[in-house]
């Protein structure tokens, strides 16, 4: 016979052994709770540091320092371009513009100063206080283009194909010829004239090298012939005729033949003297 009290007995450890399981069931339910709730802060933290973008300048960069001064000392920029003129030196500089675009600018480190060009034609700028120079050269978009068809390279063909030469750009050269009215020499029916005294300059418009072959004609009839090599814009070559030539076709003209261009053609013009 089971005593009653032996009943009561295990009963209380049967109670205490049910709750110490629910207990812990809901220790361990509220850390899950807890860990997916870390879990879910944890993933949606935002970064507090923003990566720096990168600044896209639009402008031709010229670098100023004190001791080295302009960096490239000359630039060259087409009309409408914008430069910007950056102090690289840790001290303080001025950039003065000696042809009076802006007043002087005194430049801190890494201060920047922007100017757009709108004519073309060739400006020096300087640092005070120093004799460093720096050169911008402003072309005209018409020059920039005949500047790249001459440096464009010269693709042969193995096979020879016919092709039409460019014609040279009008702004290339300029060229004056003239020459003193030839003396008639003329008699009956034979017609005749002394050419004594001519003279002819060129000169480069362009910043590459033209290679000219000059002749002098009388009609078809080649009186005289040069070549020579204007190595840069603003070379010029002049000469005169090296000897009198009896002609009897008064019709004088300067062909010119430039690099791989059609030739052209310049008529002297007749004059009283020559300078």
């Amino acid at each position: 016979m089971v005593r009653p009290t032996s009943i009561l007995f295990i009963t209380t450890i049967l109670l205490t052994t049910l709750l110490s399981g629910c207990v812990e069931d809901a220790s361990i339910t509220e850390i899950a709770e807890d860990s997916k709730t870390n879990s879910t802060i944890t993933t949606n933290i935002t970064p507090l540091v923003t990566p720096p973008q990168e600044v896209v300048s639009t402008g031709i960069l010229v670098k100023l320092d004190g001791i080295i001064g302009f960096i490239p000392t000359i630039q060259t920029i087409k009309t409408g371009d914008e430069v910007i003129w950056e102090n690289f030196d840790p001290a303080s500089i001025i950039l003065v513009s000696n042809d009076g675009f802006f007043d002087a600018k005194l430049l801190a480190f890494y201060q920047q100063f922007r100017y757009v060009f709108s004519r073309s034609g060739t400006y020096t700028f300087s640092i005070k206080n120093t004799n460093l120079i720096g050169t911008i050269i402003v072309e005209s978009e018409e020059i920039m283009e005949s500047k790249k068809i001459m440096e464009s390279p010269v693709i042969q063909d193995p096979v020879p194909t016919l092709t039409k030469q460019l014609e040279l750009p009008s702004t290339a050269l300029y060229v004056t010829v003239r020459m003193k009215k030839p003396i008639d020499w003329s008699s009956g029916s034979e017609i005749k004239y002394e050419l004594d005294a001519l003279k002819a300059k060129i000169m480069n418009q362009i910043d590459i090298p033209l290679t000219i072959k000059a002749q002098i004609l009388s009609g078809d009839q080649i009186l005289e012939e040069k070549t020579f090599i204007l190595e840069k814009q603003n070379s010029v070559n002049e000469f005169s005729n090296e000897k009198n030539h009896f002609i009897n076709d008064t019709n004088i003209n300067l062909r010119l033949f430039v690099n791989s261009y059609q030739p052209v053609d310049y008529k002297f013009v007749v004059v009283d003297q020559l300078n």
